[in-house]
């Protein structure tokens, strides 16, 4: 059975992964079908709720392991460092405060 701790390092590693997908989109935006970008789109925004909704209270809440709290705390630099391509492609901002 998978412990909290097990469940928050599979959260960060998915939105490690949705951030590398969103990079990569933008670098072949325009050759990419609107039906690619809409999927990311969605997949993204339900990327965004594990974010809202897990991780972040997790951190804010003292429930991660330090390697947890720097791995989520660099997840947050990487999302500040991307903000200006996810505003460009549309996508949903994090809803979570990107200061650790």
């Amino acid at each position: 059975m998978a412990t909290t701790q097990d469940l928050i390092d599979f959260e960060l590693d998915i939105l490690n992964r949705a951030l590398n997908g969103v990079l990569d989109l933008a670098e072949v935006e325009e050759a990419e079908p609107d039906s690619v970008r809409y999927h990311e789109m969605l997949v993204w925004n339900s990327k965004m709720s594990r974010l809202k909704l897990d991780l972040d209270p997790a951190y804010r809440t003292g429930r991660m392991t330090p390697e947890q709290q720097q791995r989520y705390r660099a997840l947050l630099v990487r999302f500040t460092d991307a903000l200006p391509i996810i505003e460009r492609l549309g996508f949903a901002k994090p809803h979570v405060s990107l200061e650790p």
